[in-house]
């Protein structure tokens, strides 16, 4: 019998390897909606959103607690650490703080690397009287929940790229930990091909369900590549022109850092949410399903992007973006 089981074994294994070869090639979006739930992702969203993060601030702790959970679910699956127990270090305002950065498979230096982001941190606790934690759910528990989930699905394959994810300390201080990882990267020679980043995605645009806007829309190619994967995904917003939303989140530092494409994916248009900054922003006013919808179809458009081998460039409208944040 001894001498069936091993080869037998090897079988099972190659056709496993050879499954999943196949299926990185042929995936569907319905198999990643399938595979991508509205449960987890409801739990995620309430678990980064509870009160007992404190509104996520490094100031009241809250931020440590988030960015433990988040440590642990990158561990758990099969995330690696890109730095010592996955923390780029800084200090902002006298208070020491992290990025969360956390890889899939080995890095390595010679390499492009894909950067998928989210700011992790919110304001924390205002006010004396009434309810004082700012929760902070669709700023931005919901852009943390896309990286944790696309993470979690990038990780079941091996790609050609290094893929970084991060999910980033004080951006309400600034963008202040995107700044510090910006600066990092470049000055450690990362090869940044380009940067999304995920930020209010838990209301529906008011163009549509599953459907996000881009900051910077007309900076590069990235938005046609993207709907020419999933038709209608990305959407122009002439309000995020208007107000300059590319410089005021933190895929920006990354573009001033190192002049590579970055930019931001939300379905916050100001006409659909009115809790921006306010105790108010609670999980249980969120779109679950809409924004599984979302971090499903953006996990599957950047699946093929990074199997297809899609190259993201900048348009000459890229040169004249204000290089500093108002």
């Amino acid at each position: 019998m001894k001498k069936f089981i091993y080869p037998l074994f090897l079988v099972i294994i190659f056709g496993c390897q050879q499954a999943e070869k196949r299926t990185v090639a042929q995936l569907s979006l319905a198999e990643v909606q399938n595979e991508i739930t509205a449960a987890e992702t409801k739990r995620l969203l309430f678990t980064l959103a509870a009160d007992s993060m404190k509104g996520r601030d490094s100031d009241h702790k809250g931020y440590f607690k988030a960015a433990q959970f988040v440590t642990d679910y990158f561990a758990t699956h099969s995330i690696l650490p890109h730095y010592p127990n996955y923390q780029d270090t800084l200090s902002s305002k006298g208070v020491k703080s992290f990025n969360v950065v956390g890889q899939i498979g080995t890095y390595d230096p010679k390499k492009k690397t894909v950067l998928i982001g989210a700011h992790l941190d919110h304001v924390g606790i205002r006010g004396t009287e009434g309810d004082t934690i700012y929760n902070g759910a669709n700023d931005n528990a919901t852009g943390s929940t896309a990286v944790l989930q696309i993470g979690k699905f990038l990780a079941q394959f091996d790609w050609d790229k290094n893929i970084l994810l991060a999910l980033f300390a004080d951006e309400e201080k600034g963008l202040r930990g995107a700044y510090h990882l910006a600066q990092r990267f470049k000055e450690e020679g990362v090869s940044l091909e380009y940067m999304v980043n995920f930020e209010m995605l838990g209301t529906t645009l008011t163009s549509g369900s599953n459907q996000v806007y881009m900051t910077g829309y007309n900076y590069s190619n990235m938005p046609q590549q993207m709907n020419a994967i999933a038709p209608n995904f990305v959407q122009f917003l002439p309000q995020a022109k208007a107000l300059n939303l590319f410089m005021r989140s933190d895929n920006y530092a990354f573009y001033k850092a190192l002049n590579t494409p970055a930019f931001t994916l939300s379905s916050f248009d100001f006409k659909n949410f009115n809790f921006y900054h306010k105790a108010g922003d609670e999980a249980e006013k969120l779109e679950v399903e809409n924004m599984n919808q979302i971090i499903s179809t953006a996990a599957f458009t950047l699946a093929k992007m990074l199997h297809q081998k899609t190259v993201i460039t900048l348009t000459p409208e890229a040169q004249e973006a204000p290089l500093e944040r108002e």
